[in-house]
Protein backbone atom coordinates (compact mmCIF):
# COMPACT_ATOMS: atom_id res chain seq x y z
CA UNK A 1 0.00 0.00 0.00
CA UNK A 2 1.41 3.38 -0.96
CA UNK A 3 1.18 6.14 1.65
CA UNK A 4 2.56 8.95 -0.53
CA UNK A 5 2.18 9.59 -4.21
CA UNK A 6 5.43 9.55 -6.20
CA UNK A 7 4.48 12.64 -8.14
CA UNK A 8 3.27 14.79 -5.20
CA UNK A 9 5.68 17.49 -3.94
CA UNK A 10 3.47 17.87 -0.89
CA UNK A 11 4.24 14.26 0.05
CA UNK A 12 7.99 14.88 -0.12
CA UNK A 13 7.56 18.04 1.98
CA UNK A 14 5.86 16.03 4.71
CA UNK A 15 8.65 13.46 4.48
CA UNK A 16 11.28 16.19 4.93
CA UNK A 17 9.45 17.72 7.92
CA UNK A 18 9.16 14.31 9.58
CA UNK A 19 12.84 13.66 8.96
CA UNK A 20 13.88 17.04 10.47
CA UNK A 21 11.53 16.55 13.45
CA UNK A 22 12.96 13.08 14.00
CA UNK A 23 16.56 14.34 13.97
CA UNK A 24 15.67 17.34 16.12
CA UNK A 25 13.78 15.15 18.55
CA UNK A 26 16.76 12.87 18.87
CA UNK A 27 19.01 15.85 19.48
CA UNK A 28 16.78 17.44 22.13
CA UNK A 29 16.25 14.10 23.81
CA UNK A 30 20.00 13.64 24.01
CA UNK A 31 20.37 17.24 25.20
CA UNK A 32 17.81 16.75 28.01
CA UNK A 33 19.50 13.59 29.17
CA UNK A 34 22.83 15.41 29.37
CA UNK A 35 21.26 18.30 31.34
CA UNK A 36 19.59 15.92 33.75
CA UNK A 37 22.93 14.26 34.33
CA UNK A 38 24.35 17.77 35.05
CA UNK A 39 26.58 17.69 32.01
CA UNK A 40 26.92 20.06 29.09
CA UNK A 41 25.87 19.44 25.49
CA UNK A 42 28.75 18.05 23.48
CA UNK A 43 29.87 20.17 20.55
CA UNK A 44 30.24 16.99 18.56
CA UNK A 45 26.58 16.16 19.16
CA UNK A 46 25.54 19.61 17.91
CA UNK A 47 27.68 19.27 14.81
CA UNK A 48 26.31 15.78 14.17
CA UNK A 49 22.75 16.99 14.50
CA UNK A 50 23.24 19.98 12.19
CA UNK A 51 25.07 17.79 9.66
CA UNK A 52 22.27 15.24 9.78
CA UNK A 53 19.65 17.90 9.12
CA UNK A 54 21.73 19.37 6.27
CA UNK A 55 22.25 15.90 4.79
CA UNK A 56 18.55 15.18 5.05
CA UNK A 57 17.76 18.43 3.22
CA UNK A 58 20.37 17.65 0.54
CA UNK A 59 19.02 14.14 0.03
CA UNK A 60 15.51 15.54 -0.20
CA UNK A 61 16.56 18.12 -2.84
CA UNK A 62 18.32 15.43 -4.90
CA UNK A 63 15.31 13.16 -4.64
CA UNK A 64 12.98 15.99 -5.60
CA UNK A 65 15.16 16.98 -8.58
CA UNK A 66 15.35 13.37 -9.74
CA UNK A 67 11.61 12.97 -9.45
CA UNK A 68 11.01 16.23 -11.32
CA UNK A 69 13.37 15.10 -14.09
CA UNK A 70 11.61 11.75 -14.35
CA UNK A 71 8.23 13.46 -14.50
CA UNK A 72 9.45 15.89 -17.19
CA UNK A 73 10.96 13.02 -19.20
CA UNK A 74 7.72 11.06 -18.88
CA UNK A 75 5.70 14.06 -20.09
CA UNK A 76 8.08 14.61 -23.01
CA UNK A 77 7.81 10.94 -24.03
CA UNK A 78 4.04 11.14 -23.82
CA UNK A 79 4.03 14.31 -25.93
CA UNK A 80 6.34 12.61 -28.46
CA UNK A 81 4.00 9.61 -28.66
CA UNK A 82 1.02 11.90 -29.18
CA UNK A 83 2.92 13.83 -31.87
CA UNK A 84 3.82 10.61 -33.70
CA UNK A 85 0.22 9.41 -33.51
CA UNK A 86 -1.04 12.78 -34.76
CA UNK A 87 1.43 12.76 -37.66
CA UNK A 88 0.40 9.21 -38.53
CA UNK A 89 -3.27 10.18 -38.49
CA UNK A 90 -2.53 13.24 -40.67
CA UNK A 91 -0.59 11.08 -43.13
CA UNK A 92 -3.38 8.51 -43.31
CA UNK A 93 -5.91 11.31 -43.84
CA UNK A 94 -3.81 12.80 -46.66
CA UNK A 95 -3.51 9.39 -48.32
CA UNK A 96 -7.26 8.85 -48.06
CA UNK A 97 -7.94 12.30 -49.55
CA UNK A 98 -5.43 11.65 -52.34
CA UNK A 99 -7.04 8.28 -53.13
CA UNK A 100 -10.47 9.90 -53.16
CA UNK A 101 -9.26 12.61 -55.56
CA UNK A 102 -7.68 10.01 -57.84
CA UNK A 103 -10.98 8.15 -57.94
CA UNK A 104 -12.83 11.33 -58.81
CA UNK A 105 -10.38 12.27 -61.60
CA UNK A 106 -11.19 9.28 -63.78
CA UNK A 107 -10.78 9.24 -67.54
CA UNK A 108 -13.92 8.86 -69.62
CA UNK A 109 -12.36 6.49 -72.16
CA UNK A 110 -15.46 6.28 -74.31
CA UNK A 111 -15.65 10.07 -74.55
CA UNK A 112 -11.94 10.24 -75.42
CA UNK A 113 -12.45 7.61 -78.12
CA UNK A 114 -15.47 9.41 -79.55
CA UNK A 115 -13.47 12.62 -79.87
CA UNK A 116 -11.17 10.87 -82.38
CA UNK A 117 -14.02 10.04 -84.77
CA UNK A 118 -14.48 12.60 -87.57
CA UNK A 119 -17.87 14.32 -87.63
CA UNK A 120 -17.98 15.20 -91.32
CA UNK A 121 -20.08 13.32 -93.87
CA UNK A 122 -18.18 10.85 -96.06
CA UNK A 123 -18.94 9.14 -99.36
CA UNK A 124 -17.63 5.76 -98.31
CA UNK A 125 -15.84 3.85 -95.55
CA UNK A 126 -12.43 4.38 -97.17
CA UNK A 127 -12.63 8.19 -96.89
CA UNK A 128 -13.98 7.96 -93.37
CA UNK A 129 -11.21 5.63 -92.18
CA UNK A 130 -8.50 7.71 -93.88
CA UNK A 131 -9.70 10.77 -91.98
CA UNK A 132 -9.95 8.76 -88.76
CA UNK A 133 -6.38 7.47 -89.08
CA UNK A 134 -5.18 11.00 -89.82
CA UNK A 135 -6.93 12.38 -86.73
CA UNK A 136 -5.43 9.68 -84.54
CA UNK A 137 -1.92 10.16 -85.94
CA UNK A 138 -1.91 13.89 -85.22
CA UNK A 139 -2.72 13.48 -81.52
CA UNK A 140 -1.04 10.18 -80.62
CA UNK A 141 2.44 10.19 -82.21
CA UNK A 142 1.43 7.61 -84.81
CA UNK A 143 3.90 7.31 -87.70
CA UNK A 144 2.01 4.73 -89.70
CA UNK A 145 -1.43 3.11 -89.53
CA UNK A 146 -3.56 0.72 -91.55
CA UNK A 147 -7.29 -0.07 -91.43
CA UNK A 148 -8.56 -3.50 -92.47
CA UNK A 149 -12.21 -4.44 -92.95
CA UNK A 150 -13.75 -7.85 -93.34
CA UNK A 151 -15.07 -8.83 -96.76
CA UNK A 152 -18.50 -10.34 -96.12
CA UNK A 153 -18.24 -12.56 -99.18
CA UNK A 154 -14.77 -14.05 -98.62
CA UNK A 155 -14.48 -13.57 -94.80
CA UNK A 156 -11.00 -12.19 -95.46
CA UNK A 157 -9.67 -8.96 -94.00
CA UNK A 158 -8.46 -6.47 -96.61
CA UNK A 159 -6.71 -3.11 -96.32
CA UNK A 160 -9.22 -0.32 -96.99
CA UNK A 161 -7.36 2.78 -95.76
CA UNK A 162 -3.94 3.81 -94.47
CA UNK A 163 -1.86 6.67 -93.13
CA UNK A 164 1.81 7.23 -94.12
CA UNK A 165 1.93 3.77 -95.69
CA UNK A 166 4.34 3.72 -98.62
CA UNK A 167 4.85 0.45 -100.46
CA UNK A 168 4.63 -0.89 -103.97
CA UNK A 169 2.24 -3.61 -102.80
CA UNK A 170 -0.62 -3.63 -100.33
CA UNK A 171 -0.49 -5.74 -97.16
CA UNK A 172 -1.70 -9.30 -97.83
CA UNK A 173 -5.23 -10.26 -96.91
CA UNK A 174 -5.71 -12.54 -93.92
CA UNK A 175 -8.34 -14.57 -92.15
CA UNK A 176 -9.06 -14.78 -88.46
CA UNK A 177 -6.15 -16.50 -86.72
CA UNK A 178 -3.63 -15.71 -89.49
CA UNK A 179 -0.78 -13.21 -88.87
CA UNK A 180 -0.76 -10.83 -85.92
CA UNK A 181 -3.83 -8.82 -87.07
CA UNK A 182 -5.64 -12.12 -87.69
CA UNK A 183 -4.88 -13.28 -84.16
CA UNK A 184 -6.27 -10.01 -82.79
CA UNK A 185 -9.40 -10.44 -84.93
CA UNK A 186 -9.85 -13.94 -83.52
CA UNK A 187 -9.12 -13.12 -79.88
CA UNK A 188 -11.01 -9.78 -79.94
CA UNK A 189 -8.40 -8.28 -77.60
CA UNK A 190 -6.10 -5.29 -78.19
CA UNK A 191 -2.47 -6.31 -78.75
CA UNK A 192 0.22 -3.90 -77.52
CA UNK A 193 3.69 -4.88 -78.78
CA UNK A 194 6.80 -3.13 -77.49
CA UNK A 195 9.50 -5.03 -79.43
CA UNK A 196 8.51 -5.18 -83.09
CA UNK A 197 11.03 -6.86 -85.45
CA UNK A 198 13.03 -4.42 -87.61
CA UNK A 199 11.66 -5.81 -90.87
CA UNK A 200 8.00 -5.79 -89.82
CA UNK A 201 7.33 -2.07 -90.42
CA UNK A 202 9.28 0.45 -92.49
CA UNK A 203 8.50 4.14 -92.31
CA UNK A 204 9.75 6.57 -94.97
CA UNK A 205 10.36 10.24 -94.22
CA UNK A 206 12.55 13.12 -95.28
CA UNK A 207 15.19 11.81 -92.87
CA UNK A 208 15.21 8.34 -94.42
CA UNK A 209 13.87 4.98 -93.36
CA UNK A 210 12.91 3.95 -89.83
CA UNK A 211 11.51 0.93 -88.05
CA UNK A 212 9.05 1.70 -85.22
CA UNK A 213 9.36 -0.61 -82.24
CA UNK A 214 5.85 -0.15 -80.86
CA UNK A 215 2.75 -1.60 -82.50
CA UNK A 216 -0.87 -1.45 -81.37
CA UNK A 217 -3.43 -3.68 -83.09
CA UNK A 218 -7.09 -2.97 -82.31
CA UNK A 219 -10.09 -5.13 -83.28
CA UNK A 220 -13.30 -3.45 -84.48
CA UNK A 221 -16.12 -5.43 -82.88
CA UNK A 222 -19.83 -5.11 -83.66
CA UNK A 223 -22.79 -5.58 -81.32
CA UNK A 224 -22.91 -9.30 -82.12
CA UNK A 225 -19.35 -9.63 -80.76
CA UNK A 226 -18.01 -10.30 -84.26
CA UNK A 227 -14.77 -8.73 -85.48
CA UNK A 228 -15.52 -6.70 -88.61
CA UNK A 229 -12.24 -4.83 -88.90
CA UNK A 230 -8.75 -4.30 -87.52
CA UNK A 231 -6.73 -1.12 -86.94
CA UNK A 232 -2.94 -1.25 -86.83
CA UNK A 233 -0.90 1.64 -85.38
CA UNK A 234 2.89 1.99 -85.38
CA UNK A 235 4.83 4.43 -83.20
CA UNK A 236 8.37 5.17 -82.03
CA UNK A 237 7.02 5.77 -78.51
CA UNK A 238 5.34 3.26 -76.23
CA UNK A 239 1.55 3.24 -75.94
CA UNK A 240 0.45 4.02 -72.38
CA UNK A 241 -2.19 1.99 -70.56
CA UNK A 242 -4.60 4.92 -70.88
CA UNK A 243 -4.07 5.06 -74.66
CA UNK A 244 -4.68 1.32 -74.95
CA UNK A 245 -8.01 1.67 -73.11
CA UNK A 246 -9.04 4.58 -75.35
CA UNK A 247 -8.31 2.59 -78.51
CA UNK A 248 -10.09 -0.42 -77.05
CA UNK A 249 -13.22 1.72 -76.64
CA UNK A 250 -12.73 3.04 -80.16
CA UNK A 251 -12.84 -0.52 -81.48
CA UNK A 252 -16.24 -1.01 -79.85
CA UNK A 253 -17.91 2.15 -81.17
CA UNK A 254 -16.55 2.27 -84.75
CA UNK A 255 -18.84 -0.43 -86.14
CA UNK A 256 -21.88 1.83 -85.84
CA UNK A 257 -20.12 4.55 -87.86
CA UNK A 258 -18.98 2.09 -90.54
CA UNK A 259 -22.45 0.55 -90.78
CA UNK A 260 -24.09 3.96 -91.16
CA UNK A 261 -21.70 4.95 -93.95
CA UNK A 262 -22.17 1.57 -95.68
CA UNK A 263 -25.97 1.84 -95.59
CA UNK A 264 -25.99 5.42 -96.89
CA UNK A 265 -23.69 4.39 -99.75
CA UNK A 266 -25.96 1.53 -100.76
CA UNK A 267 -28.98 3.83 -100.82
Amino acid sequence: MKIFSKTSRFSYGILLVLLVISISGTFFSLHNQIIQSQGETSLLAVIFTVASIALAILIFQKLLASTTLMNNTSRELEQLKNTIKENQRSKEKEEEEKAAMEQQVTIDYQSEASSLIPVEKFENQEKFLEKLLSNIAKTNDIVQSIAFTKNSETDMFEMIASYAYFSESEPPTFAEGETLPGQVAKNKVVLNLTEVPDDYITVLSGLGKGSPKHLLIVPIINKDNTTVGVLEFASFTQFSAEKVKIFEQLGHILDEQLTTIGNSTEE
